[in-house]
């Protein structure tokens, strides 16, 4: 019982690998024994590279469970072979498809026609099904060795002289999708044409030749030898079943050149766009033109900075040179200090570059609303304004201009920007208007001068008037304790001064000066009529001066005051009528 067992077990097993049953002992086997399975005959479990065939066959034969060989008809039964439709697969060479049906020899073996593996590395399985049943071949695809990239590993960036050998030949390198290196691959050097007709030519001649890539993968071409043309041009290195290629740049330099300025740009304001780019000439030995050279245009700085650059954005551009042998620089743009600076374009080698000077001119300045007042330790009602210009009254745009608020000497009149500074900066708009913080008053009234000023420009000066507040105290002055005879005027006139908390005079105040209705009193003239109440205005000092005031003819001491509205307090005049005792 045991051994039926051990027997059932090996023969399931051997299904399962899909190698049909062990072979039965030709005693035990029927004379009458038709198939009923397909089992793997060859081709499984093998690895090709991308897009290559496999080597050995797909092959799958009839056969019996009882593991005892088949009889019958076992020709022309119809298998088909099945590869995925995606992903790692590939394609049977007689139908172009992932599918193939092929019919069994004599033997019961189906053979699949060549199989090639697509571009995508991975395993997979290839199904072979019959009316006998069915099994998988097992196959991989691998890209180890499969050329993926190729790219210039030297010789790119050389010169030469016309008609002269480049230093070094080209070199390529081939590399699999992991990087790899790819032995034995025929790599194509290819030389363009430049757009002047510069080229070259390889050892033996011809402008293409092919090598071979070693253990590196680096395919190295012959020696280069350049034409007779100055200029630029490519050459490339390329390898079947690869669209990309690998670049190399190359140079033809004339012999003997000189290179010349061509005119020069005229000054510009800061930040302005010069008028002309720089030009230069490139000419042979025969002062003829040389088409096609590579001159290099490069600006100078300035001390601190902010100097000249191109539009595109820095200070260094190459540009080849046409028919007439002429370069054209980008266009160039004044940086944000002036000044002169240097300019140059060069071919490199012996030729003496070209040599220009670019003036950069200072921006303009200009005060808007140059005066203004705001009561002491009050914020003035706008900030400080600017408007930068070019010299032709154009505004510019990005001009730093720097606001400065002058010191103040003890006692004086002050102000200062927000937060206490006495300078800030500001950068002028598309208007050319650049905005200040936002100015305080001092606590002392009183006139104090500010600038705005651009790097290399005259300052503009602005005119803040600082004015006392409402006014607090009043002040009687001299005439107070005076006496005047009846019916005359009295010697000093009633005067007051009038300050704000601070201190500082009061200017334009309305002063009212009251005499008491009866008794010993008097009146104010004005205007050839006698009054007891009186008013005059703060001078620019805070001072205000009554009009004459005449004794009554009550003899007598008595009070005049004097009073402003808002003040927290009257003066008071003592006076008296008769003779000074």
């Amino acid at each position: 019982m045991i051994r039926v067992c051990l027997a059932a077990a090996v023969l399931a097993a051997a299904v399962a690998l899909g190698v049909g049953a062990p072979p039965a002992s030709s005693d035990a086997c029927p004379a009458s024994n038709a198939p009923n399975e397909l089992v793997v005959a060859g081709g499984s479990s093998q690895t090709a590279k991308l897009r290559t065939a496999f080597d050995t066959p797909l092959q799958v034969q009839l056969a019996n469970t009882n593991g005892c060989p088949v009889t019958g008809a076992l020709g022309g039964v119809a298998v088909t072979f099945q590869a995925p439709a995606g992903g790692a697969s590939g394609t049977f060479a007689s139908t172009g498809s992932t599918r193939a049906v092929v019919g069994t020899n004599a033997q019961g073996v189906a053979t699949a026609p060549s199989f090639v593996a697509n571009g995508t590395p991975g395993s997979y399985a290839i199904s072979a099904s019959s009316d006998y049943g069915s099994v998988d071949l097992l196959l991989s695809n691998t890209a180890e060795g499969v050329p993926a990239a190729i790219g210039a590993v030297s010789g790119s960036g050389q010169s030469a002289t016309v008609d002269g050998g480049y230093a070094a030949p080209l070199q390529a390198q081939v590399l699999d999708a992991n990087g790899h290196p790819v032995q034995g691959v025929a790599v194509t050097f290819a030389i363009a044409a430049g757009p002047y007709g510069a080229g070259a030519t390889f050892a033996g001649g011809g402008a293409q030749a092919t090598a071979t890539t070693g253990s590196d993968g680096v395919a190295t071409s012959p020696p280069l030898v350049a034409n007779g043309s100055a200029g630029r041009f490519t050459a490339t290195a390329s390898t079947e079943g690869l669209s990309a290629v690998a670049t190399f740049d190359l140079d033809n330099h004339a012999a003997v050149v000189t290179v010349a300025s061509v005119g020069g740009p005229s000054p510009a304001t800061v930040t302005t766009r010069f008028a002309h780019p720089l030009s230069a000439r490139v000419l042979d030995a025969s002062g003829r033109p040389v088409e096609g050279v590579g001159v290099t245009f490069a600006l100078g700085g300035t001390a601190g900075g902010g100097g000249p650059a191109f539009l595109s954005g820095g200070v260094q551009a190459v540009v080849a040179t046409n028919a007439d042998g002429v370069a054209v620089s980008p266009a160039i743009v004044a940086g944000t200090a002036p000044g002169n600076v240097a300019a140059s374009a060069s071919i490199g080698g012996s030729a003496s570059p070209a040599t220009w000077v670019l003036r950069t001119l200072p921006a303009r300045v200009h005060a808007v609303r140059p005066r203004q007042t705001a009561a002491v330790g009050g914020r003035y009602r706008r900030p400080l304004v600017a408007r930068v210009t070019d010299a032709r009254g154009r505004p510019l745009d990005g001009v730093t201009v720097t606001f400065a608020i002058a010191a103040a000497a003890a006692g004086d009149a002050s102000a200062s920007f927000a937060g206490g500074a006495a300078q800030a900066t500001a950068v002028s708009d598309a208007s050319g208007r650049a905005v200040s913080p936002p100015v305080l008053a001092g606590s002392t009234a009183g006139t104090v001068t500010a600038t705005a000023a651009v790097a290399g420009s005259a300052p503009v000066d602005f005119h803040l008037v600082a004015q006392a507040a409402a006014a607090d105290t009043v002040v009687a002055g001299a005439a107070s304790g005076t006496a005047a005879a009846p019916g005359s005027r009295f010697p000093v006139r009633l005067a007051v001064t009038v300050k704000d908390a601070e201190g500082n005079p009061v200017a334009g105040a309305t002063v009212v000066f009251s005499a008491p209705r009866r008794g010993a009193t008097g009146r104010f003239a004005v205007h050839g009529r006698r009054v007891r109440v009186a008013r005059a205005r703060t001078n620019a000092d805070g001072v205000a001066v009554a009009p004459a005031f005449v004794a009554g003819r009550t003899t007598g001491g008595y009070v005049v005051t004097a009073s402003v509205r808002g003040a927290s307090g009257r003066a008071a005049f003592a006076l008296v009528n008769g003779r000074a005792g």
